[in-house]
C-alpha cells in the first residue's frame, strides 16, 4: 500500500517545474523520454471446463515502473498532435496458495505502447488525450501440488490490447518538460488447456500512474520560442448529429448466489465492432463548452461457451446513453470529459436458458474525447468510455438466486455535423487567462457513484469464487483546496468528503447473501492543468478512500462461516475536470474519477483454520475484499 503514496505526488511532481517562466518550448519535433511510477494489475481467470465448479478469480497486483520513450510532436494554432512510444519495466507480482494446495503465480513484468495524441498548448503546458496500441508480457502459473496433471505450469504470454490515457506536461526550459500521465490498456482472452483437458480463460488490465522527463532533440535555435499564440476558439455551440464505429469490450458475469451449481461466478468477454448515432446541443462560453447528447449504439457483442450445466450465453446489442459533456476550446480543437446514465439490452443465462438474467441494465458511464473541427461544420471526434451496470436478477429456487452484472469499455471515432452557421473550421488559438485561479477555495459537490465490491475466496470455503456486487447511488459532500498559477499553467492540491447512499444486497432466502454498501468516500488528490479564458481543464491523481461495509454471509445469520469484509479501504484514484469561473469568486466544475482500492484479507470471527497439505500451511480461512468505482461529480466553489 505504500507504493500508492507515489501516485497522490504524481501530479503534484508537475509542481518542481512551477517557477518555469515563458521559457520557450515550442513543443514541435522529436523528443525522448524517462518515467517511473506505480501500476495495478488486474487479472480474471475463467474456469470455462468446470474443473473448479466454474470459479472465477480476479486477481490484482499493485507495482512500481521504470521505463524509457520518445516520439514526435506537431503543434498548431494551440493544439498538439503527436506520436508515443513507450516501454516500462513493471515489478507487478503476485503469489497466492488457493484452495490450499494450489499455488498461482501472477506477474507482469512489461509493457509497451505505441499511441496516438492529441492535446491543447497553451504557452509552456500542455494537457492532451492519448489512445492506441498496448504489448505487455506476463509471467504465471498454475500448480495444484497434489494434483500435477491437473495443473497449468505455463500460463505466460504476451499480449496486444489498447492503450487510453490523458497527461499534463509542463515546460522547465527550451528542452525540458516534466510530466504526469495515466494509462490504462485492456487485453483480450488467452486460453491454456491441462494435461486432462481443462482449460483456463485469461483477461487483464494494466493501470499505470507515471512521472516522465521529455528531452527535446534537434537544432532548437530557429524555432519560435513559446508565445501564448492566444486567439479565439472555433465555435462549437448549437445543435449537432453524427455517427460513430465503436471498438467495445464487454465483461458480462453471473454469480450463483443460490448455490445451485457449487456457487460458481461465470464471467464472459464480449469483444465486437458496434455502431452508433446521435444528437447533441453545446453552449459555448468563451473557452468552456458544456452540453448533453444522446448515443444509440447498435452492435453483435456477443460470446457464449459450455459449461458444467449447459452453455452459458451473453450478449450486449443495444446501449443507450444519455451523458453531460463539458470541455475546453482552443483553436479548432475540443477537449472534454463525459458522463452520465446508460440502459444495455442485455442478454445473459446459463444452464441452457434455464436460468436468465436477461433485460435492461442500467449503469453509470464516465469518460474523455477529443473533437476538432476540419472543414466547414464538420469534426471529428474519438473518445473513449467506461460503463458498470448493475445488472440483474433471476429468482430460481432461491430469492435471488442467480445475479448478473456487466461493464462495457468503448472506444469510438467518427464525424459530427453542425446544424446552421457559417464555416466552423475558424480556430486561432487559446483565449489569453482572464480569471485568476490561485488561492484557497471551497465549496459542494453533487455526485453519482458506482460501485463495485468483490469478494474472492481465497481458501475455497465457498469453492473458490469472486462474487461482484454492484450498487448505483449519489451523494453529497464537500471539498477545498489551493491553487498556484504561473501564466496558463495551474497546479494544486484539493481533497474532497462526502456521502453516499450507495446500498446493494443479494441474497438466497436459504443460504448465503452478499451485501455492499458505500457509506463515505474521499481523496487527496493533486491537480494540474490549463487555463484559458474563464475556463480551466485539469487533470488529476492522488489517494482516494471508501468506507466499504462488504460482507459474506452464511445464512441463517449469525453464522460462524460469515465473513465480514467491511473496512476502509484505500486506493488510487485519477480523473479529468473541467471548472469555470462565473465571477471573480464563483465557479462551477465537472469531472470524472475512477477509484481502485487495495486488495485486503479478511478471516472469519472466529478464525477458522484451513489445512493444507505437506509443506503448506493452510492458515486462517481468509476471503479477498476489494472496491472500485466510477464517480462523476458536478459542484461549486467559493474562492477566498
Amino acid at each position: 500500500m505504500q507504493r500508492f503514496l507515489y501516485s497522490a505526488t504524481s501530479i503534484l511532481a508537475l509542481v518542481t517545474a512551477a517557477n518555469a517562466q515563458e521559457t520557450g518550448n515550442a513543443w514541435d519535433g522529436w523528443y525522448i523520454s524517462g518515467q517511473f511510477g506505480v501500476s495495478q494489475h488486474k487479472t480474471t481467470y475463467e474456469d470455462i471446463d468446470y474443473d473448479w465448479y466454474g470459479s472465477t478469480m480476479d486477481i490484482r497486483s499493485f507495482g512500481g515502473l521504470a521505463g524509457v520513450g520518445g516520439g514526435y510532436n506537431l503543434v498548431r494554432n494551440n493544439t498538439l498532435m503527436g506520436l508515443a512510444a513507450d516501454l516500462s519495466f513493471l515489478t507487478n507480482s503476485r503469489q497466492d496458495i488457493f484452495s490450499t494446495d494450489v499455488q498461482i503465480q501472477n506477474d507482469a513484468d512489461l509493457l509497451a505502447t505505441l499511441r496516438g495524441r492529441v492535446g491543447h498548448v497553451v504557452g509552456d503546458t500542455v494537457v492532451y488525450t492519448t489512445a492506441g496500441l498496448a504489448y505487455a508480457n506476463f509471467e504465471r502459473s498454475w500448480i495444484e501440488f497434489e494434483d500435477i496433471p491437473d495443473s497449468w505450469p505455463d500460463l505466460g504470454a504476451g499480449k496486444l490490447g489498447v492503450a487510453l490515457g490523458f497527461g499534463v506536461e509542463q515546460a522547465v526550459n527550451e528542452r525540458l518538460s516534466i510530466g504526469g500521465s495515466f494509462i490504462t490498456s485492456i487485453y483480450g482472452e488467452n486460453d491454456s488447456t491441462n494435461e486432462l483437458d481443462y482449460t483456463l480463460r485469461i483477461n487483464d488490465r494494466i493501470h499505470t500512474l507515471a512521472v516522465t522527463a521529455n528531452y527535446r532533440l534537434g537544432d532548437i535555435a530557429s524555432q519560435q520560442g513559446a508565445t501564448p499564440a492566444y486567439g479565439t476558439p472555433a465555435d462549437f455551440s448549437g445543435a449537432y448529429a453524427g455517427a460513430r464505429l465503436n471498438g467495445g469490450f464487454a465483461d458480462i458475469a453471473t454469480s450463483d448466489i443460490d448455490f445451485n451449481n457449487h456457487g460458481g461466478t461465470y464471467d464472459v468477454g464480449n469483444t465486437a465492432a458496434t455502431g452508433a448515432i446521435l444528437g447533441g446541443y453545446n453552449w459555448q462560453l468563451g473557452a468552456t463548452v458544456v452540453g448533453v447528447e444522446l448515443n444509440a449504439a447498435f452492435g453483435d457483442m456477443s460470446a457464449s461457451y459450455e459449461a458444467y450445466n449447459g452453455d452459458v450465453s451473453t450478449s450486449m446489442d443495444q446501449v443507450i446513453s444519455l451523458r453531460g459533456r463539458a470541455g475546453m476550446a482552443a483553436g479548432n480543437t475540443l477537449l472534454y470529459v463525459l458522463g452520465g446514465i446508460s440502459a444495455a439490452e442485455v442478454e445473459n443465462s446459463i444452464n441452457d436458458g434455464n436460468n436468465e438474467m436477461n433485460g435492461t441494465y442500467t449503469g453509470l458511464t464516465v469518460g474523455a474525447g477529443v473533437e476538432q473541427f476540419f472543414s466547414g461544420n464538420l469534426s471529428w471526434t474519438a473518445e473513449a468510455s467506461y460503463t458498470v451496470f448493475d445488472g440483474t436478477d433471476d429468482a430460481g429456487s432461491g430469492d435471488d438466486a442467480y445475479y448478473g452484472t456487466a461493464d462495457l469499455t468503448s472506444v469510438s471515432a467518427g464525424l459530427n455535423y453542425y446544424i446552421g452557421g457559417d464555416s466552423r473550421a475558424n480556430g486561432t488559438g487559446a483565449l489569453a487567462p482572464s480569471h485568476d485561479w490561485s488561492g484557497a477555495y471551497a465549496g459542494a459537490d453533487f455526485a453519482l457513484l458506482a460501485n463495485e465490491g468483490s469478494v474472492w475466496d481465497l481458501d475455497y470455503v465457498e469453492y473458490g469464487g469472486s462474487f461482484e456486487i454492484v450498487s448505483l447511488g449519489a451523494g453529497l459532500g464537500g471539498h477545498a483546496g489551493y491553487n498556484w498559477q504561473n501564466g496558463s499553467f495551474v497546479y494544486g492540491v484539493v481533497g474532497d468528503l462526502a456521502v453516499y447512499s450507495n446500498d446493494e444486497a443479494q441474497r438466497s432466502s436459504d443460504y448465503r447473501e452478499v451485501v455492499s454498501a458505500i457509506n463515505v468516500a474521499g481523496s487527496l488528490r493533486g491537480r494540474a492543468g490549463i487555463a484559458s479564458g474563464d475556463s480551466l481543464f485539469f487533470a488529476t491523481a492522488g489517494l482516494g478512500f471508501v468506507q466499504s461495509d462488504l460482507a459474506h454471509n452464511r445464512l441463517p445469520a449469525p453464522d460462524v462461516s460469515s465473513y465480514d469484509l467491511s473496512d476502509t479501504r484505500v486506493g488510487g484514484i485519477v480523473g479529468l475536470g473541467v471548472e469555470h469561473a462565473l465571477s471573480d469568486t464563483l465557479s462551477v466544475k465537472m469531472e470524472a474519477l475512477y477509484f481502485a482500492s487495495n486488495s485486503d484479507e479478511y478471516t472469519q470471527d472466529p478464525v477458522r483454520e484451513c489445512s493444507g497439505p505437506i509443506g503448506f500451511d493452510g492458515g486462517d480461512c481468509a476471503m479477498i475484499g476489494t472496491d472500485t468505482n466510477l464517480s462523476l461529480k458536478v459542484g461549486v466553489s467559493y474562492a477566498f
